[in-house]
């Protein structure tokens, strides 16, 4: 016991470093304000060099470590799988410098519950690439089953390690086990091709989460980043949503409009999250959520887990991203255009591209704004962590990785909180809804008792 408390006191004292990973392709141009398509980009975004680390208290410090281990610590967003599917990544394997996630920094990390995003690029459900691609790699339901795959193959490669989670008495019963729970949770609602009896088998194979949209509008839902078709949710849409409520799956309003996600109060019974989203009055993008539908979550009884990514934390972060995107715009185009037919080395030609085309990096002390604000407007019981790591191009100074998780538990003491209040903050407001998520859906046939609507002709 002394040796892994050891391990992770160690692994938690290098605090405040210089973030770097390695990013899923697709994902690391996400962020782009107002895009409805990602493209390609580099996986790797260059962060600054950090500036000197503050003088740390040494007493809270140790403070802050008891207190962490002590807690359940959820993460509302890993885009691992992704990875683990794309370059037959195996989690077991130490990958610090390269990615955010391994079993072992896990572990340092004092993580109890993540949820693995199953994340489906719009393009599995793009007419054209289907025509091309789906016999060879199939839609978007597809893809969706390849992630869940991968990371089931890691559950049972290392069952001493991670342990299988759906429901909120699994992460508890993973906090008393010293494993790492691994909860699913689709990123993008196209994922289940617009069928309710897709949902209810992704539901049967763990998912405990659909995000209704990426930055992409599906035929039923309106996306942050793309034109609106239906004014927020369709009539199937809002099916969507009280389906989901019926079978104990959180809804997600990451990613979606601001219409949408006041659809989604309007329709669910149960509380619902925002798994990787930040505030909009630090950082005034579309994928951020205002200050009135932050009410609406505590009306809800919801919960926003807190983003990670600069671009979503700091308006200058976003607005220099947004110049170097119109700056390198051509440039990035001859390079897709030259490359088209060489993925990996395109990855490499744009990667030297941003290098000498560097943006500021914000601070781990964003975080803890976007979480002072949440708490502010919202209440203390409607905020938690959504990290998005290795699902973004860099992560603020003092957040390298997975393993620098006590850092946000040392900065919400440094600033007042209490222990009950970051024992909330950290992974008990997910459970509270996760319980209430449960109860609301009650004892329930999966399929027989399942909705049979259909999506409408008109509405695709």
């Amino acid at each position: 016991m002394k040796r892994k408390l050891s391990a992770f006191v160690l692994a938690c004292a290098a605090a405040f470093a210089p973030a770097t990973a390695n990013v899923s392709v697709r994902k690391a141009e996400a962020a782009r304000d107002g895009a409805g398509a990602k493209g390609r980009a580099p996986r790797t975004q260059p962060a600054p060099q950090a500036a000197a680390a503050p003088q740390r208290d040494e007493k809270l410090w140790k403070r802050a470590l008891a207190l962490h281990r002590k807690a359940v610590v959820v993460d509302g967003h890993n885009d691992i799988p992704t990875i683990m599917a794309d370059e037959d990544y195996d989690l077991g394997v130490p990958s610090a410098g390269k990615y955010h996630t391994d079993i072992p920094r896990l572990k340092q990390s004092g993580m109890t519950g993540t949820f693995f995003s199953i994340y489906v690029d719009r393009q599995y459900a793009a007419p054209d690439w289907i025509a091309k691609n789906y016999a060879t790699r199939g839609g978007s339901a597809r893809r969706a089953l390849d992630l869940i795959d991968v990371s089931y193959r890691m559950l049972e490669k290392y069952p001493d390690d991670l342990v299988f989670a759906a429901s909120a008495a699994d992460i508890r019963r993973a906090k008393k086990s010293g494993k790492v729970g691994v909860l699913f949770g689709i990123e993008g609602g196209h994922a289940i091709e617009n069928s309710l009896a897709a949902l209810r088998e992704f539901y049967r194979l763990g998912v405990r989460y659909m995000t209704l949209t990426h930055n992409n509008t599906n035929e039923w839902a309106d996306a942050c980043c793309d034109t609106s078709r239906h004014n927020g949710l369709s009539d199937f849409g809002r099916e969507v949503v009280r389906e989901m409520n019926r079978l104990g799956m959180f809804v997600d309003i990451s990613h979606v409009s601001d219409k949408t996600m006041s659809d989604v109060f309007d329709v669910s019974k149960a509380p619902v999250i925002a798994s990787h989203s930040s505030a909009r009055a630090f950082s005034n993008h579309k994928r951020n959520v205002p200050d009135e539908l932050l009410k609406r979550i505590a009306q809800n009884g919801g919960v926003v887990m807190i983003n990670f990514y600069p671009v979503f934390l700091d308006e200058k972060v976003r607005v220099a991203a947004l110049g170097r995107d119109e700056k390198l715009r051509g440039q990035r185009g001859e390079l897709r255009e030259r490359y088209k037919d060489d993925p990996k080395r395109l990855e490499e030609e744009l990667q030297k591209l941003n290098e000498v085309n560097p943006i500021p990096n914000t601070t781990l002390s964003m975080i803890v704004n976007h979480i002072d604000h949440v708490a502010k407007v919202a209440g203390v019981d409607h905020v938690g962590i959504g990290s998005d790591f290795d699902g973004v191009g860099f992560l603020p100074e003092g957040i390298r990785d997975v393993a620098d998780l006590p850092n946000i538990t040392y900065e919400l003491l440094r600033r007042g909180y209490s222990d009950r209040d970051v024992l909330k903050i950290l992974g008990g407001n997910l459970l509270r809804a996760f319980d209430e998520v449960e109860r609301v859906a009650g004892r329930r046939k999966v399929s027989g008792e399942g909705s049979l609507r259909r999506l409408g002709a008109a509405a695709r």
